[in-house]
Parts: structure tokens; C-alpha cells; sequence
């Protein structure tokens, strides 16, 4: 829920989608007159041509929305699909969500094609084109460029009798460790393809310590756009309370319960993959975001909306943004009663009902 990127072009909004992409018509083309039911499309949008027959590995709950090929969850690390059944694979590397996240996609696709199979990967060489064909060498032991279009390079590698199949493995399994002294002692879990893998962002940090000054001792929190979790697991140790953990990419879901799991909060954090809050809404005494910055004014007033109906009368929302103008606004359209907070280079905006 929390990537930052402006891209937007499906009908369900996801960041980084592009269907219009000159990358992505290389891939169709590519692809023309292959069967569908043989083809992986892994993690990135819809192809043109390429019909409900195919499957498409998918990282948001919003890419299930709207789609043509058959869209799959993607878990983290060595899950299904990952069983060699398809004669080809395309990738359109999502560069925003980092070269690691791109690294493990080559080696989902590699895992996932038979023998003779093939991979195609439409790459801009200002995105990273070399670095890409030189891991697909790496799993592969081949890589060719088939075509050169728009700033784009179509690559293409073959799945031969061996992969590298410890590379693979080691890159499935990536994860990053998160130990920070504001936690509290808690240690939280990331890998590839989520919000702030590396560490605790600038935003999160500050709400945390935003927080920590106020005289609230909550029984139920809401964490809207959770992440891996850190919000929420310090939320349920800190005051032992009930969280209501959400958000729409699938990875940061289930690093987020395996690390609630791991800090013995399994009982307290409550997580949900969903876009925006579920139906059935618990009552809470606050709720905490770190909502996507960039996203549409329609997306964020829905989002920011969405808590009215969450929380008690009284009871605060608190965003932080880096441009508070836009969250106002959709707390004020949504009824709430609105002040903010201001600190160096971000704003706590707090709402009420």
C-alpha cells in the first residue's frame, strides 16, 4: 500500500502497471502465438493478447481487480507456483520496488518453466537493463537481446536442463532485519517488494514518536497501510491492545503475521489483505497511517474516509504525510474535525469524528 510511485494506467490504479507501455507491446509481440495456458506472467500487468487462459503471479490484492489472465498470490520466499509447468514467462520489472524484488522475479520464472521453456524480460537500459541481463545469465547461463525499441531492450534466456539453482534459492529467501532501538526490543522482518524493506522510514519513525507523547492508552488500534508490521506490533506491545493491521500487498501481509507470530503478538495483531478497511468494522480508539503520498485524490480520500467508520466519537485518526493538503482535504470531506501537527519535513494530521 505504501509505494511511492506516480505510474498509474490499469483500471484498478496500481502503482507501476502500464498496459500502454512500449516494454509491455514487446512482450505481447513476443508472445503472439503462444498458447496462453503455458504462459507466466510474473508480476507484472496484463499483456495485450494474452487471454483468462494464462496465469499472472500477482504482488497487490488490487491487480485481482479488473484483469484478464488468471491472477495468483504471491507469497514470499519458495512458495507455489513455483513448480516447473509453463513454456514461457514475462517480466516487466517494476523498478521502484527495487533490484532485489526484480532478481527474485527471475528466479520465480526460472523455477517455474519447464526444459526448452523460455523468459522474456522488457527492460529499459535506464532502469537497470544491464544488471537484469546479468542476473538472467546468472540463473539461466544464457541471456540474448532479441529486439532494441523506445530506450527498451527485449531479453530473453532459456531454460536449459540445470538452473543455478542455489542462486535461486538464495535469492527466494532473501529477508532484511529490522532492529531498531525506537521498537522497543522488537525485531521486525522484511523482504524484497514491500514498503521499507531496509529499515524504519522517516514517516513511520516520526508517528511512532508523535505517539509516544500523547496520553492515550488504547484498547483497539487500527494500522491502515501496516506494511511488514512495525506500527502494529509496537502498537500491541506498548499498550497491549487489539490491532486491526491492513493492507493491499500481499508480501508485506504475510511478513507482517510471521513477524507478529515471531513477537509472541500473534494473539493481538490482527492482519487483513485488503484494499482499504474491511466491512465489518470494530470500534477503535485510534487508528495510525502512513498512507501512500502519491497516491490519486480519490484513492486517498477513500482510504482516509474509510476510518470514520472505525473508530469511536472522539477518537483520533493520525496520518503523517510529507503534503498535508491533500490528506486534509479528505478528512474534511469525509466530516472530520481537522488540526495538524508540523515537523520537519512532515505532517501529522490528525482527525476527528
Amino acid at each position: 500500500m505504501r509505494v511511492k510511485n506516480t505510474d498509474r494506467a490499469d483500471s484498478v490504479g496500481v502503482d507501476g502497471l502500464n498496459a500502454a507501455d512500449a516494454g509491455v507491446r514487446l512482450l505481447a509481440g513476443a508472445v503472439a502465438n503462444v498458447n496462453a495456458a503455458g504462459l507466466l506472467l510474473v508480476c507484472c500487468g496484463d499483456v495485450g493478447g494474452v487471454g483468462p487462459e494464462a496465469t499472472r503471479l500477482v504482488l497487490d490484492v488490487r491487480e485481482t481487480m479488473g484483469g484478464v489472465a488468471r491472477p495468483v498470490i504471491v507469497g514470499p520466499g519458495l512458495e507455489a507456483p513455483l513448480q516447473p509447468r509453463f513454456e514461457h514467462a514475462l517480466m516487466w520489472p517494476r523498478a521502484h520496488l527495487g533490484k532485489d524484488f526484480t532478481r527474485q522475479c527471475v528466479a520465480r520464472a526460472a523455477c517455474s518453466l519447464v526444459e526448452g521453456g523460455r523468459l522474456w524480460c522488457a527492460v529499459r537500459k535506464d532502469k537497470g537493463a544491464d544488471s537484469v541481463g546479468e542476473f538472467m545469465a546468472a540463473v539461466f547461463g544464457n541471456v540474448t537481446t532479441q529486439r532494441r525499441e523506445q530506450r527498451y531492450r527485449l531479453l530473453s534466456s532459456d531454460r536449459g536442463a540445470e538452473i543455478d539453482r542455489v542462486l535461486t534459492h538464495d535469492t527466494l529467501a532473501l529477508r532484511y532485519r529490522i532492529d531498531d532501538l525506537l521498537l522497543d526490543g522488537l525485531v521486525v522482518h522484511a523482504c524484497p517488494g514491500v514498503f521499507s524493506r531496509r529499515g524504519l522510514d522517516a514517516g513511520t519513525r516520526l508517528l511512532i514518536e508523535h505517539v509516544s507523547a500523547m496520553e492515550v492508552a488504547p484498547r483497539h488500534v487500527v494500522d491502515l497501510g501496516t506494511g511488514v508490521g512495525p506500527l502494529a506490533l509496537w502498537a500491541a506491545r506498548r499498550w497491549s491492545a487489539s490491532v486491526t493491521a491492513v493492507d493491499s500487498n500481499a508480501l508485506a501481509v504475510a511478513m507482517c503475521r510471521e513477524n507478529a507470530a515471531a513477537s509472541g503478538l500473534g494473539s493481538l495483531v490482527h492482519v487483513s489483505l485488503c484494499d482499504g478497511l474491511p466491512d465489518r468494522p470494530t470500534p477503535a480508539e485510534l487508528a495510525l497511517v502512513n498512507p501512500p503520498t502519491h497516491a490519486d485524490p480519490a484513492t486517498l480520500a477513500r482510504l482516509l474516509g474509510s476510518l470514520r467508520a472505525w473508530l469511536r466519537p472522539g477518537a483520533p485518526a493520525l496520518a503523517v504525510v510529507s503534503r498535508s493538503g491533500r490528506a486534509i482535504e479528505a478528512f474534511e470531506a469525509a466530516g472530520a474535525r481537522v488540526g495538524t501537527h508540523t515537523y520537519q519535513g512532515y505532517t501529522v494530521v490528525e482527525a476527528r469524528w
